[in-house]
């Protein structure tokens, strides 16, 4: 397996890499579907489907643009990113409609500003492949 440096993903608002971030992730989950009965003596079963699906992007980093802390902090936006993309260090593109959930910044004496931010999937997400 192909080792990779953390650097090389990038998180872009509309085509800009987002400024000053350094840590990156990116969870997906699946909520399972548990149709266990009595005819089950007991054991789980759940569809092989999930009932709900979500992406979620969390990442942190120095603080540089307060392009995030501006839209948390705006009490009249929806909170709403229709132009987010995760971009691999392999060339795989995530692109989807994000909602900000969470925004922290950080203000230690002596130190540099930081941020941390949540980004959650609103609908489906697509995946891009690297070319060949």
């Amino acid at each position: 397996m192909a080792k990779s440096i953390g650097r090389a993903t990038v998180i872009k608002k509309n085509a800009t890499a987002i400024a000053g971030v350094r840590t990156k992730t990116i969870a997906w989950g699946g909520e399972s579907i548990d149709v266990t009965s009595n005819e089950d003596a007991g054991v789980r079963l759940l569809l092989s489907e999930s009932a709900q699906e979500q992406l979620d992007i969390s990442f942190d980093g120095i603080e540089s643009d307060y392009v995030l802390r501006d839209i948390a902090l705006d009490t009249t936006s929806d909170k709403m990113l229709t132009d987010i993309t995760y971009e691999l260090d392999d060339g795989t593109v995530i692109s989807g409609n994000f909602r900000l959930s969470s925004y922290e910044m950080g203000s230690p004496y002596n130190e540099a500003t930081t941020f941390s931010a949540t980004l959650e999937s609103s609908g489906a997400w697509t995946v891009t492949p690297p070319a060949p």
